[in-house]
């Protein structure tokens, strides 16, 4: 498939003629490949998942910058704190922040046409939307340009040639 481009002049005109010609027979076979790789998506949400884990750690250990800054603790319980568990705000016993940052409990979860990450640490939901007593500090959240950057990804995974040369995926999977 290609384009083929020619210029014309004449006296009372400049014009550039554009054809697209191709093959049926390699256009099928095109879109044959795409019809398959759209039934499995598991290698672009592998790499989702990858790109959250390192968003994520970088959120815990910029104190929430990502997600515009945390609040500081309570002076009282930052004292405490950081007698008995010095290190970043939202680290005390690192339980949560390797919950996130490995993504690899039954929070979530990779198939061939979706996939869930997260968290099911019961006390998650406090620190990501906040109670009366503690101030929100987001914890999932879906990193900036994330949508364009992962709709990328799977425009190169469907279109194949390019994706297989690009990321090493298989065609076929």
């Amino acid at each position: 498939m290609g384009l083929v481009q020619a210029w014309s002049g004449r006296r009372d005109r400049m014009t550039l003629e554009i054809k697209a010609e191709f093959d049926p027979d390699e256009l099928k076979d095109e879109i044959r490949g795409i019809k398959e790789r759209s039934k499995n998506f598991t290698h672009i949400f592998l790499r989702i998942k990858e790109d959250l884990r390192q968003h994520w750690a970088g959120n815990f250990t910029s104190n929430g910058l990502p997600v515009g800054g945390w609040d500081p603790l309570d002076p009282e319980y930052a004292a405490w704190k950081s007698s008995h568990f010095p290190g970043p705000t939202m680290i005390r016993t690192g339980r949560l922040f390797r919950s996130l940052t490995q993504l690899d409990g039954n929070a979530s979860d990779v198939g061939r046409r979706e996939a869930t990450f997260g968290t099911k640490i019961e006390y998650a939901k406090f620190h990501q939307y906040g109670t009366l007593k503690m101030p929100k500090r987001q914890l999932v959240y879906e990193p900036a340009g994330a949508s364009l950057r992962w709709g990328e990804w799977a425009a190169d995974y469907l279109a194949g040639s390019v994706a297989d040369r690009k990321w090493g995926w298989g065609r076929g999977l």
